[in-house]
Parts: structure tokens; sequence; C-alpha cells
């Protein structure tokens, strides 16, 4: 009896064993299995051609820890490899091949490993491998998608003013205790106001630190997690003006001479903002007594010696005033502001004039 027992015993484990085996080769067969921070691919990377970009997606991962795979190219170039250097675009990729030469059809093993990043985002990090009788390298971007217990709700903010506060909206996907403190990574805005929380959002006002185009940040958060450990993470977020030009310098002075009023400004465009052509763009002058919502009606026009630099900028040369006929005495002062005009008579940008010698 106790031979029978034995003997059923070490039949029941082998087939655990067999099983394990089975449910770890069907792990293999799916499109991506992680252990702990360890990533198996299903799928070789197939090489077709030198030069070229492939593609490694090592799916969702979490915040804050290390990535280790590897990754297995195959080689369906037609002719034998010998890896002349490896060269990753990044210090936090360390990239070891498992041998320097692969026959056609061949595999080119690569270990693969990761440094943490405390950024929740899509990261993208390039391998650049050199083969002999090539100077033009295969290119293996690796993809990884880094989740955390925070986000935002927008990640994008249109900013209407540099003086005006603008709100950011925050989520919270796990429970922490406690959102301590919101910083901007890269300095492009400050925070304004008290941090606001619930159990499952979090809040905060900031003002921009410039004035123009669009800026990349990282909202940086301390929170504390419920074992009472702090942690930080950093979530994109990216800052954009509506306004579609600027001007430099941001307020104009303007000189008299020979009765007209002159100067010379730059004006810059955002790429993607601008509908109207530059050269169709139209300049006026507006004066106190005018509504800067009246189109094209004013008593003066200016006469703007315009020449495109680049596809980016507009340099307005000598921008003068000319008085129309049967112009009122009250508009012969000052010109308050340059409006410019898009091709459908909408105000697309507006800078302020003085006096050569005045203060603001």
């Amino acid at each position: 009896m106790g031979a029978t027992m034995q003997l059923l015993r070490f039949l029941l484990v082998e087939v655990c064993i067999g099983l394990a085996m089975t449910g770890l080769a069907a792990g293999q067969n799916i499109d991506q299995a992680t252990e702990g921070n360890h990533v198996l691919l299903r799928d070789p990377v197939v090489v077709r051609a030198i030069p070229s970009r492939v593609l490694a997606h090592l799916g969702n991962q979490r915040v804050g820890q290390g990535i280790r795979t590897k990754l297995s190219l195959k080689n369906s170039t037609g002719s034998s490899w010998n890896v002349r250097y490896i060269d990753p675009d990044c210090g936090c990729l360390d990239v070891v091949p498992a041998q320097r030469k692969v026959k056609s059809g061949g595999m080119l093993d690569l270990s693969v490993q990761l440094a943490p990043s405390n950024k929740v985002a899509n990261i993208r990090r390039s391998i650049r491998i050199y083969f002999d009788g090539s100077d033009s390298p295969v290119v293996l971007d690796v993809d990884v998608r880094l989740r955390g217990p925070l986000g935002l709700l927008h990640r994008t903010i249109q900013l209407d003013s540099s003086d005006a506060p603008f709100m950011v909206s925050g989520i919270i996907h796990e429970v922490v205790d406690r959102v301590q403190r919101v910083e901007s990574a890269r300095g492009t805005f400050v925070t304004t106001g008290s941090l606001k929380q619930t159990a499952d959002t979090f809040c905060f006002s900031a003002t921009p630190t410039f004035s123009f185009g669009n800026a990349e940040d990282l909202v940086r958060v301390h929170y504390r997690e419920r074992s009472g450990l702090d942690r930080v993470v950093d979530i994109p977020l990216l800052l954009t003006f509506n306004d579609p030009v600027r001007f430099v310098p941001s307020i104009l002075h303007l000189n008299q001479e020979e009765g007209k009023w002159v100067g010379s400004v730059r004006m810059i465009a955002m790429p993607g903002k601008l509908k109207t052509p530059l050269e169709e763009l139209k300049f006026e002058f507006d004066f106190a007594s005018q509504r800067l919502s009246t189109p094209a009606h004013a008593a003066f026009r200016v006469n703007a010696s315009s020449s495109i630099i680049s596809k980016l900028e507009v340099e307005i040369g000598q921008v003068k005033n000319e008085k129309r006929q049967h112009a009122p005495a009250s508009q012969t002062s000052m010109p308050s502001r340059l409006i410019v005009r898009g091709d459908k008579e909408q105000i697309i940008g507006v800078l302020k004039l003085v006096c050569k010698g005045e203060d603001r």
C-alpha cells in the first residue's frame, strides 16, 4: 500500500510538472507574457533589408520598474550578418548580443534591459545595429506603455493669455493616501492656489511662464502610498497658445518722421495655426477711438514693406500710416495698435504701439 501511494504521488508530481510546462509554452505563444519585470515576446522581429527600421512592442508595464527582455531578430535579408557594433540611443538602455555572426534565416538574440522610469507615457527607445558591409544601420524601435496610479484628464491644454491661470485636472487610478504636491519638471508653468483632491481626482491651477507657441512639459506629482512610502511620477502635458502669430519686439516704439509714424517689427507665425498665407495677411493701424472688432474701415491703413524671411517669419519694415482723405481730425493722433487680419478680415494678431521714448 505504501509503495502504491508513493507511486501515485510520483505520477501526480509528474502530471503537475507537465501541466506547468504546457502552460509556459502556451504563455510564450501569446503576444507577450510578463514575469515580474521580465517580458517574454511571442514572435521574432523580422529584418528583410539593411538598412531598415523595425519595431518591438513590450506592451503595458508598471511605471518605476526596470524591464528586461530578450529580442530576437530574424535574418531574412538573404545574406549572412556580422554585427560590427550596437548603439542604443539612451544610456538607460543596455543591449548585449548573444552572438555576432548570423546566417541567412538565423536569429540574432539581444538581451535588453531598460532602466526604471517615472514617466507615465508611451516610451520609445531605439537601438541602432551596424553590420559589416553597410554604413547604415538596422534601427530597432522598442516601445513600451508605462502605466501608473495617477494620470491627467487632458494632456493638452489651450491657453488664451500668459497672465490668466489655467486648470489641470488629474485622475487617481489606484488608491493613494495623498497627493502631496505638483510642479513643472521643465519650468513652463508655476502652480497657483492650493491642490485639491478627492478619492479619484486631483486638480490644481497654474500660470504659464511663456507667452507664445507650444511647450511640452511633465507634471511632476509627489504622492504618498497607503503603505507610507513617498513616490513621484511624471505625466506629460502639452501647453499651447491659441495665438497664431507673435511680434518681436512685443511692443513697438514708433518714430514720427515727416508726419508719419514709422517703425520696424518682426512677426513670427506658429506652424499649423496660421491658416492665411503670409503674403495674403493684411495690416492696419487701430486708434483708441475705434473698436478693435471694426473690420478694415480705419481712417489710416498700414503701408508695410514686408518680406518673407522664412516660412515662419515676416519682416515688416518701415511700418507707417498714411492718412486717408476726409479722415476726422480726431484720428490724426498716435495709433495705439497694429492689427493683423486674415483673408476673411478675422483678427489674428495685435501689436501694441507706443511713441519712442515713452513708457509702456
